[in-house]
């Protein structure tokens, strides 16, 4: 009988929107799909560092549709997804600031959630919690392995944005969220 060998982790970083599909457009003219793209690109080289395999579902400015953001991961038989974005409202309510870290029913994506969550607010220790909540986006709905989405603060946010401007701020919250994937990992080996 062969050994079995362990899969190396394959970990999906899926940065929201991009190309023609800015997402939201915050205060200051702040883009999502450059606030996201920056911030994924440096959670999966933090996580290729530390030996993981990662993929992202987009690298650079372009158009990715959700059924192929969801396909990638079940196609490559991921074991986690994570998809990043910056959450909006009106620009008239820069009162409404806050992260929120959204899993789909299932009961390892809660604990993933609740990780990511915890380090970011971890990082960010004026940062408003808007909690760990179910949530039905296509992405984390049509994906076969724990999967969330991360909202990472309101671009339309009086704090956040300015928060969310800075590089030094988005360093922070992407090593946070690496830091809460390899702690889920780490309690689920």
């Amino acid at each position: 009988m062969q050994p079995k060998i362990k899969k190396k982790k394959q970990i999906i970083i899926d940065p929201g929107h991009g190309g023609q599909d800015p997402g939201a457009i915050g205060l200051n003219d702040l883009r999502e799909t450059d606030v996201v793209l920056s911030l994924c690109l440096r959670v999966a080289a933090l996580l290729q560092a530390q030996g993981f395999q990662t993929v992202l579902t987009r690298s650079s400015e372009t158009s990715v549709d959700l059924f192929r953001r969801a396909s990638v991961a079940n196609n490559l038989e991921a074991n986690l997804f994570v998809s990043i974005h910056a959450n909006a409202v009106s620009s008239v309510r820069g009162d409404i600031n806050g992260i929120e870290t959204f899993y789909c029913e299932d009961g390892l994506s809660f604990r993933l959630a609740k990780e990511i969550q915890q380090f970011i607010l971890k990082a960010s220790p004026k940062s408003i919690s808007r909690g760990v909540r179910n949530g039905h986006f296509f992405v984390i709905r049509n994906t076969l392995m724990s999967s969330v989405l991360v909202e990472t603060g309101f671009l339309t946010g009086s704090l956040d944005s300015i928060r969310l401007a800075t590089y030094e701020y988005r360093e922070r919250v992407a090593l946070a969220i690496a830091t809460g994937i390899l702690n889920y990992i780490k309690k689920e080996s």
